[in-house]
């Protein structure tokens, strides 16, 4: 990989780095997913594109001061002043972002201290203290991200690979670290199955095994019996389920959840069948037509959708346990309410001020959400596009300037007038600036 990694274009900014740390006297390694797909472009001549990449500091014969990532970061720093830097944690790992001007573009890197964690109980948050590089690796979730390169000079091959990740990248397998791996953090699982789809790999027998068997535990409801936070199955799990939705794979990864039953980590009775999955896909149209520059967040809307395939008894819980939103947290509570009054009203209706007056009551993703559960009611469903569309943007032909020169004196009453002129116009009563003046005289002699 040396000829490969040597012509990424963070190189020379490694390097620098990598000096640093031999004058402080650590070891530097490139470490996770940037390894993992450096080797994987190599095998399959693929260009690559780094626009995050993770540092891990350890001492060369002892275990590096829990300061050190955040030293070495601010030393690149001084080197690259236009960088951003954050430190984070108890352990003060340190974050490098660069803007999108600079030479690298925009990137990120992380920088920490090699580290060791444990878990006081499942998914709760680990317990992390300074150790070596071993151990550091050892606490990742699959093999093939467990992989690093050291980038200080040593007799040793440059290459870590102490559980095997080469072996598996080449296998095109997901290979977990260690039995419990699941059980300590499930969010493993839903990060597996992104990689899995994303990489065209599949999961080692083993470790579907391991997946299985710590869903079928029950260990995840004992759990949260006996613990109020959780924070795997909590705000880890919405940062996942993000994830999940940000990406163009978004639909085989959830189809892949589903099969090995992970869903039951949001709530046990969660499945995706046909018409849930019918649903998220053409939410996902809409949005994409409906809401192109992202005012509103698409991955949770589509996760909104999915809780709201639960029972309604549920779904406040599930949204209080992923920390949603309390505007998100509310709409799923008044989603059916809302659904019924917007069905049945519809049904009778017979203009489209009517619709309009109705639905400009709702905010955009209430509206996009009943539309979607509406999926099978078409003529609901048509006037609800329909509205959003065409019909919410439609205004008043005239202005208050326009009522001015038709003489009417500045007042409370514009407002009726103008609200009885949209009406008017949304009816077609109303065409053109002409026939806007004459039912204004008419209206309000």
């Amino acid at each position: 990989m040396i000829e490969t990694i040597k012509l990424i274009p963070q190189w020379k900014l490694l390097m620098q780095a990598a000096q640093i740390a031999v004058e402080s006297g650590w070891h530097l390694y490139l470490v996770g997913g940037v390894v993992r797909d450096l080797l994987l472009a190599e095998t399959r001549s693929e260009s690559l594109s780094i626009t995050d990449i993770d540092l891990v500091v350890d001492g060369c014969s002892q275990v590096a001061e829990v300061g050190a990532g955040v030293k070495l970061a601010q030393a690149l720093q001084q080197i690259h002043p236009e960088v951003h830097l954050d430190v984070h944690g108890m352990f003060q790992t340190a974050a490098l972002v660069w803007p999108q001007d600079s030479a690298f573009g925009a990137l990120g890197v992380d920088i920490a201290t090699a580290r060791t964690e444990s878990y006081a109980y499942p998914a709760a948050n680990p317990d992390v203290s300074a150790s070596s590089i071993d151990r550091d690796l050892y606490r990742r979730d699959f093999t093939i991200n467990a992989l690093a390169w050291r980038l200080t000079p040593s007799p040793d091959p440059p290459l870590l690979d102490l559980f095997g990740g080469l072996q598996d990248l080449q296998a095109r397998q997901l290979q977990v670290l260690h039995s419990n791996s699941f059980i300590d953090d499930p969010t493993r699982i839903f990060r597996g199955a992104r990689f899995a789809v994303r990489l065209g790999f599949e999961f080692e027998p083993q470790t579907a095994d391991y997946i299985r068997a710590a869903i079928s535990s029950g260990i995840y409801v004992q759990t949260a019996q006996s613990h109020s936070r959780m924070p795997a199955l909590q705000i880890r799990l919405k940062t996942e389920l993000k994830y999940l939705f940000q990406v163009s794979y978004w639909q085989q990864t959830i189809e892949l959840l589903d099969k090995i039953n992970a869903l039951q980590c949001i709530h046990p009775t969660l499945k995706l069948d046909r018409e849930l999955l019918q649903q998220l896909r053409l939410i996902a149209r809409c949005l994409a037509r409906f809401d192109p520059q992202q005012s509103i967040e698409h991955w949770q809307l589509q996760l909104e959708l999915m809780i709201a395939y639960l029972d309604p008894s549920y779904r406040s819980t599930v949204g209080q346990n992923l920390q949603l939103s309390p505007d998100s947290i509310n709409r799923l509570e008044d989603l059916d309410r809302v659904q019924i009054d917007i069905t049945s009203s519809l049904s009778n209706f017979q203009s489209i001020s009517q619709v309009v007056k109705l639905l400009r009551q709702y905010d955009l993703e209430t509206l996009i959400l009943s539309a979607v559960r509406c999926r099978k009611i078409l003529p609901i469903r048509r006037q609800i596009w329909q509205y959003l569309t065409v019909w919410s943007s439609i205004q008043p032909i005239l202005n208050g300037k326009d009522l001015q020169k038709l003489g009417y004196k500045p007042g409370p009453q514009y407002r009726q007038m103008l609200d009885d002129l949209l009406i008017a116009t949304l009816d077609r009563l109303v065409i053109d600036r002409s026939t806007a003046e004459e039912f204004i005289r008419r209206k309000f002699p």
